[in-house]
Formats: structure tokens, C-alpha cells, sequence
């Protein structure tokens, strides 16, 4: 049987967030009172949970949940729709939902998710949006497809992962769910090796059809 759901990751892949996610990175450190890193190392926390993304930028003895906290607030105020859809992403969805069961899998807060997937009018697109949860914040990207694929009852051989970062291949792999690497986001070829690389979202329906089953 060939793929029949898609699991998509949101910053990266369907939402450009980077000037929001920059935006209050900067201000999460300058409050902390640590010097700003080279902007390059500010985009690489683009994708990995927040605890991890801090460890990166603050140091493992550095005030990480402290950072977490001011990160979100500023995220919730002014971060969250400085945003915008990829190109052609919304008709890639058109198309993909009349043939597959779509969900969102990020490491995103879901409260932050849902907003800016209604906000940007994608959500209809979605049977469901999973992100991390209060009581979870730190969930790994493998555990949150393993809700999914248990929550929907979905086979992992007929599903398949579309994320831009390492995060999203290696929850795949943990998984045994098709992986596509989204190369219009903030990852690099080398690090999705091991799927089936995408260049563009018009690309995703062509190579959704062509993926080798399990």
C-alpha cells in the first residue's frame, strides 16, 4: 500500500519564523545579561526545542528554564506572527490534502502552533496540529510522532515526515516513517541525509508518490 498520511513540521517547512524566532532569541539573551553569539549560531536554534537551543546559546550551566520562560512570553507578545507561509506551500497543501491524511508534528508549544496556523489561514489543511504541552515541554520530536502514528492509528510504512531539520529525520527514523527533507528551510542537505530530499514544495506531491515502501 503506498503512503496514505504526512506529518508535517512547521517552522522551516510550512512557516517561515525566522525574524519572530530571531527576534526573541536576542532578546531572551540581552535580558539574561549574556552577549549576543554571531548571527549564525542564532539561526541554527532554529527547529530544536527550546531547552536545547539555550543549552546551545547560554551554556549547560547557564539559566536555561529562566531563558525558556522569557523566550516564550516575548513569542506570545509580539514573535508569533512575524511570519509568513512559504511559496507555493499552500497549493502543495491543496493538493496533498485531497489525497492524504495531513498533520502537524512540531516541537512548537501547540498553543503557539494553532494560532499561527489559523492566523495564516493553513490549519483547515490538517486533520490535526500536535506540538509540545505544558506538562511535556521538552518532548522529543520522536515521542510526539509516536502520539500521532498511536492517536490516529497510522501505520508507520504508509506515513512519511516532511521537516527541514535533523530533529525531524531522526524522530522519523525512531519511528520507521518515510522521511522527506524540506531544503527551502533551516536545515542542510547533510544533516537530512537518509531521506528523500525536496527542493521545493510543488516538488512534494511527485516525490510523496514515488517513496519505496518499507
Amino acid at each position: 500500500m503506498a503512503i496514505s498520511s504526512l506529518l508535517f513540521d512547521l517552522d522551516g517547512t510550512l512557516l517561515d519564523t525566522e525574524p519572530g524566532i530571531l527576534g526573541c532569541l536576542r532578546h531572551t539573551i540581552q535580558a539574561a545579561g549574556f552577549p549576543l553569539p554571531p548571527e549564525q549560531k542564532l539561526r541554527e536554534q532554529i527547529g530544536p526545542p527550546l531547552e536545547l537551543a539555550f543549552q546551545n546559546l547560554l551554556g549547560a550551566n547557564g539559566p536555561i528554564w529562566e531563558a525558556v520562560e522569557i523566550y516564550r512570553q516575548c513569542y506570545e507578545q509580539q514573535g508569533q506572527f512575524q511570519a509568513q507561509p512559504y511559496p507555493g506551500i499552500r497549493s502543495a497543501l491543496q493538493t496533498l490534502s485531497s489525497r492524504y491524511l495531513l498533520l502537524v508534528a512540531t516541537s512548537k508549544r501547540k498553543q503557539f502552533a494553532d494560532a499561527m496556523l489559523e492566523h495564516f489561514a493553513l490549519a483547515p489543511y490538517f486533520k490535526a496540529i500536535y506540538g509540545v504541552l505544558p506538562d511535556n515541554l521538552s518532548e522529543p520530536k520522536a515521542s510526539l510522532i509516536g502520539r500521532i502514528l498511536h492517536d490516529h492509528t497510522l501505520r508507520p510504512e504508509h506515513t512519511a515526515m516532511v521537516g527541514d531539520r535533523v530533529f525531524d529525520r531522526v524522530g522519523a527514523e525512531a519511528n520507521g516513517v518515510h522521511f522527506i527533507g524540506a531544503l527551502w528551510g533551516y536545515g542542510n542537505p547533510e544533516e537530512l541525509a537518509g531521506g528523500v530530499l525536496c527542493s521545493h514544495p510543488s516538488e512534494l506531491a511527485a516525490l510523496v508518490t514515488g517513496l519505496p515502501m518499507k
